[in-house]
């Protein structure tokens, strides 16, 4: 009778126990077992004890204990692989061997199979192993390589005779074991499918699965990975296109899984920009036939998403594409949403819809993010309003200075501690307006594709981007002012201000002062030359008076004038010295 590998140490004592009960000489004592009575869904574990005589009813209470208690567990478990289990093929042609690492799996009808050891085996093996359990040649055709749990005998020689027994001990039991052994299941044979590269292959096999499961009841196997096998022998194996796991939606999760490591590979194959104008479809320069009904794409196939008109890197024949923006937190939950609608058909025409979803980051993120920019007249109209009123308080403030401060020089502002004179006037509308643009065209990336036409000022700095609305808008039709808008006239010097007009007058009063000292000396020296005339006539007047026989006078010398015009006064003529 054959020991199962998962009896516990309570019963594998009581099988040891039992050649020594067999051999005693004298009578065994006779132990009476009730019948176990199994309630419905109440399994019953039978109660082992030393001594205990087990038949092979027994083992099968326990091996059907055993199921009973694992069968809630895998029930709540979709068929496919739990854990571990890559498989990976080495070397080339008739060397090949596969190497499959441990792990748990689940099959069709609730098998476990349970890996706890790497397995090794060479691909003449395995195509063998798969002649027997087809019972046919090996055909050509793209095969799933799988694995099952069995249940085999490992010490029974297929060499020996029937009815002998070679063993040394002939009482030794045969053993068997539970092995996993790894096989092919043809799943496509069709030249055409055959003639694809792998990565299509492959991406037709995956879309395939979606409707036909690969997973068998009878044999129980699990698919690791999808081969194709020419002339019995391995050609190329994909490890993600066949590998199943032990979820709902199992089948859609493989397709998304192989897309993504197609479009990585994609990727690294073209580093260089896509040509500007679009020749190719979607199914032709990604080289696959469909794709998942979520999942990412490469960036490279959207071009300028900020922009007006945002442009694809694709033909989309018999494609609607439409672009959003969402949360970069909420594309995983859109995927696990999304992902079980089935594919997105890329070469029968179908007219399916694709909406691109660009990924903004949370801080980022707003509803109307990708909303064209509409214009904003009654901005742009207040900004005129506001500009007029800055010139006007400018040109207001500038002629006060010039009435205050006019005409003076640097010394002179400095010393009456003058503020400086606002030479840069507020900027025009237009000015502002534009230098908006230039500062927001610098912040771009350079962009291959000119913009609108637009004025020479940025012509040198918007040349080099594509400018996103409404600064293009601003270029191509810049938003006039508004009908009571009025250009304030700058405003010129005119005469010199009142600090000015104060020194001018402090200079004349300093003049007129220095003259009034110059008249005040005159003055003063004029009366004292009428001082002395007075002094010389009131000496002659004494002279006069003692020559007239005493006439008094009056000290002024009044007397001695009335007179004098009378008098007759001959001037002595100047006689020469004789030589």
């Amino acid at each position: 009778m054959a020991t199962p590998s998962f009896l516990s140490p309570s019963l594998l004592a009581a099988l040891a126990l039992r050649p020594a009960l067999t051999l005693l000489p004298r009578v065994p004592v006779e132990i009476r077992l009730h019948e176990p009575e199994k309630h419905p869904d109440d399994p019953r574990r039978l109660n082992l004890f030393p001594g205990r005589a087990l038949g092979e009813r027994e083992f099968e209470r326990l091996q059907a204990y055993v199921d009973d208690r694992v069968a809630p567990l895998l029930a709540s478990l979709e068929p496919g692989i739990v854990e571990g289990l890559p498989c990976t093929f080495f070397g080339s042609g008739a060397d090949t061997r596969v190497r499959v690492q441990p792990g748990l799996a689940v099959g069709a009808a609730g098998q476990l199979i349970r890996l706890f050891y790497p397995l090794d085996q060479a691909w003449t093996d395995l195509a063998a192993q798969a002649e027997r359990d087809q019972d046919a040649p090996l055909r050509d055709g793209l095969f799933l390589v799988t694995l099952r749990s069995a249940v085999e005998p490992i010490d029974d020689p297929t060499d020996q005779e029937p009815c002998t027994r070679t063993e040394s001990d002939p009482l030794r039991e045969r053993r068997i074991e539970t092995v996993c052994l790894l096989g092919l299941q043809r799943i496509a044979g069709s030249p055409r499918l055959m003639a694809m590269p792998q990565a299509r292959a492959a991406n037709r096999i995956g879309a395939r699965l979606l409707h036909e499961s690969p997973f068998r009841e009878d044999s129980g196997a699990v698919p690791l990975g999808l081969v194709k096998v020419v002339g019995k022998l391995p050609v190329w194996f994909d490890p993600r296109a066949g590998r199943l796991l032990a979820e709902p939606g199992a089948a859609a999760h493989t397709l998304l899984a192989h897309t993504v490591a197609a479009l990585e590979t994609w990727q690294r194959e073209h580093p260089a920009p896509l040509p500007n104008v679009a020749t190719q479809t979607l199914a032709e320069l990604l080289g696959l036939d469909y794709l998942p009904a979520a999942g990412p794409l490469p960036a490279a196939l959207l071009r300028d998403p900020a922009g007006k008109t945002p442009t694809l890197a694709f033909l989309p024949a018999d494609l609607q594409v439409e672009l959003a923006p969402v949360p970069a937190n909420t594309i995983e939950g859109v995927v696990a949403d999304e992902l079980s609608r089935g594919t997105v058909d890329l070469i029968h025409g179908l007219g399916e819809r694709i909406r691109l979803l660009l990924a903004i980051p949370d801080l980022d993120y707003r509803r109307d993010l990708f909303d064209l920019p509409q214009r904003d007249t009654r901005l742009e109209d207040e900004l005129f309003r506001r500009a007029e009123t800055a010139a006007r308080t400018y040109q207001a403030w500038k002629q006060q200075w010039y009435a205050l401060f006019h005409g003076l020089t640097a010394q002179q502002l400095q010393a009456v501690r003058a503020p400086l004179l606002i030479t840069k006037t507020p900027p025009d509308p237009d000015q502002y307006r534009m230098k908006l643009v230039i500062d927001r065209a610098k912040t771009l990336p350079p962009a291959t594709v000119a913009p609108v036409v637009m004025t020479h000022v940025v012509a040198a700095v918007a040349n080099r981007v594509a400018l996103p609305e409404p600064y293009a808008s601003h270029l191509a039709e810049p938003h006039p002012a508004p009908e009571d808008y009025d250009v304030v006239e700058d405003t010129q010097p005119g005469d010199n201000g009142l600090f000015r007009q104060r020194e001018d007058l402090r200079a004349d009063i300093r003049h007129l002062e220095a003259a009034l000292d110059k008249s005040f000396r005159l003055l003063e020296e004029v009366n004292d030359f009428l001082g002395l005339q007075r002094q010389q006539l009131d000496a002659l007047t004494v002279s006069f008076s003692a020559l007239a026989g005493g006439v008094p006078g009056d000290g002024l010398g009044a007397k001695l004038v009335r007179w004098t015009t009378k008098a007759n006064f001959v001037p002595k003529v100047a006689t020469t010295p004789e030589n």
